[in-house]
């Protein structure tokens, strides 16, 4: 019989994904935390930062990367002819992003009662935990309606509302396009994306940013694209000769880190088009994630490295460790700055980031998708049909 505490069972196959979303959970660990340092720090070296500056991608396309894998990862049954239901897959969703999201908020809601204020010389901290407690806010954060100010408590579950958002509509999504081909899913995911660059355009002066559901789910649907074809696309890489295969995956890598913030870059001055470049920008990411997720999935030397145990240790944990880390930051640096060096109060807030986030995965995480699994049984297809 199954322990609260069990692992609900993964395909062995996609191991080195889960080893992927916690590296890219390890990348948004660290923008966090060397964004505060060079905030505050003000390095004037100017080789320290720019090293500095190549992180700055980190954080956003680790989060891109979330989503395309996220629509990978949920098509996968439908695509391997054992489709859910809507209720089980609901309920199973809830219990895999909320539930566990829900003791993480708790937390955070009380440090920013009690220790609310602007401590350190960032500007970019400022935001956070800046002032007392707005309990309309937290009900909002709790219902997840609002994206209206996710920086006052935790800011990464910015994403996590989206994800929940198209949760909601994943099934209906992935029936809609999976009989197509190919080509129309790029079309569906390019037209999603326009839905709020229009929106903005339409209503002058209002921000579309709240309207950018349409544009992730438009990442979600190149995930089931992947899915789908994921046999034909590592048969083509594991047929490509050893050197193609490391210039493929060296490509892919630089479209994933590097060519969406050189595009937005050399765009800077298109005001008119900001949001369409951001836009544009993000899908270079995107692609180039999807690319990696194929690579990893059809590389040895990449399976051997993903399937280390310390990284495959940080895929377990990698949602925990997206959703605390901010968390132990905010405690750390609101009880400890001043009083110890800053570099020290950062290391601090990597081991117990590592650590919370363990705790978080064997005692929130664990038992909260076990009890989805088992709530959402009875509403299970029965076999055959």
């Amino acid at each position: 019989m199954m322990s609260t505490i069990e692992a609900p069972a993964r395909p062995a196959r996609y191991l080195e994904l889960d080893s992927l979303r916690g590296l890219a959970a390890l990348m948004v660990v660290l923008f966090h935390v060397l964004d505060l340092w060079q905030a505050d720090a003000q390095p004037s070296s100017a080789i320290i930062r720019y090293s500095l500056g190549l992180e700055y991608p980190f954080g956003t396309d680790a989060v891109l990367l979330f989503f395309v894998l996220s629509g990978f990862v949920l098509s996968l049954p439908a695509i391997n002819g054992k489709p859910q239901t809507y209720p089980t897959f609901l309920i199973r969703r809830v219990f895999r992003i909320y539930v566990p999201y829900l003791p993480a908020l708790l937390v955070s809601v009380a440090g920013a009662f009690w220790l609310h204020g602007i401590i350190t010389r960032s500007i970019w901290f400022h935001q956070f935990w800046s002032e007392p407690v707005n309990w309309r806010l937290v009900g909002q954060h709790v219902l997840f309606l609002s994206l209206s100010n996710t920086d006052q408590f935790d800011p990464p579950i910015w994403s996590l509302v989206y994800e929940m958002r198209i949760s909601l509509i994943f099934p209906l999504l992935c029936g809609l396009v999976l009989p197509l081909k190919s080509k129309w899913f790029l079309v569906i995911a390019g037209g999603l994306t326009t839905i709020p660059i229009i929106f903005e355009r339409l209503v002058y002066h209002i921000d579309g940013s709240g309207f950018d559901s349409p544009h992730y789910a438009g990442l979600f649907i190149l995930g089931i694209l992947l899915a789908r074809e994921k046999s034909r696309l590592g048969e083509w890489f594991r047929c490509r000769r050893r050197i193609a295969r490391i210039l493929i995956g060296a490509a892919f890598f630089w479209l994933f880190l590097f060519a969406g913030q050189l595009f937005l870059g050399a765009t800077a001055r298109a005001l008119d088009f900001q949001r369409s470049l951001a836009y544009i920008s993000q899908w270079i990411t995107a692609l180039g994630a999807g690319g990696l997720m194929i690579i990893c999935m059809n590389s040895s030397s990449c399976e051997r490295v993903l399937h280390w145990p310390p990284i495959h240790f940080l895929g377990e944990i990698s949602y925990s460790l997206y959703l605390w880390h901010f968390v132990v930051l905010l405690y750390c640096v609101h009880l400890l700055y001043g009083k110890i060096p800053l570099w020290e109060i950062l290391c601090l807030v990597f081991v117990l980031s590592i650590i919370v986030s363990w705790f978080s995965y064997r005692w929130i995480e664990l038992p909260s998708m076990n009890l989805g699994r088992k709530l959402s049984n009875p509403f299970q297809r029965p076999s055959g049909a």
